[in-house]
């Protein structure tokens, strides 16, 4: 099995776990972009204001917007006035949207574990210091 095949299986189980997860969780209604906007809050690691979460997704202050009322009133970000300025709102994950990250820690937790107990422990030492070095190279900002 090349490099490629491997990555596509390991993505496809990546997936299925989360797939099961969500349906049991209820997270499955939401779409990848609403994924994306929510993954994009939790990564700031603070509250942040609109025009921070709209550089980050690199769409327009409006297209931003129109998305965190529509996760508002669903339950994953909630609002609250800014101490530095009255007139800006700061966006937070809500303790709902917190649980999509524990959720995909989870999945991580457990693929992690499952490969630590099939490879010998110099095997996964060097399968950890392969993925940072492609970490590293692949990353950008997020």
């Amino acid at each position: 099995m090349d490099l490629e095949e491997s990555l596509r299986c390991l993505q496809w189980h990546m997936w299925f776990r989360w797939r099961e997860e969500s349906r049991r969780s209820g997270s499955m209604e939401l779409t990848p972009n609403e994924l994306d906007y929510l993954y994009a809050l939790l990564g700031a690691g603070r509250p942040i204001r609109l025009g921070e979460l709209a550089a980050r997704m690199q769409v327009t202050p409006a297209s931003a917007s129109a998305m965190v009322r529509k996760l508002e009133v669903r339950g994953y970000i909630s609002r609250s006035a800014s101490g530095e300025d009255a007139r800006s709102v700061l966006l937070a994950p809500t303790p709902k949207c917190q649980a999509l990250e524990a959720e995909e820690q989870t999945i991580y937790a457990d693929t992690a574990s499952r490969l630590a107990a099939m490879l010998e422990p110099q095997e996964l030492a060097e399968l950890s210091r392969l993925l940072a070095k492609a970490r590293g190279n692949l990353t950008t900002d997020y």
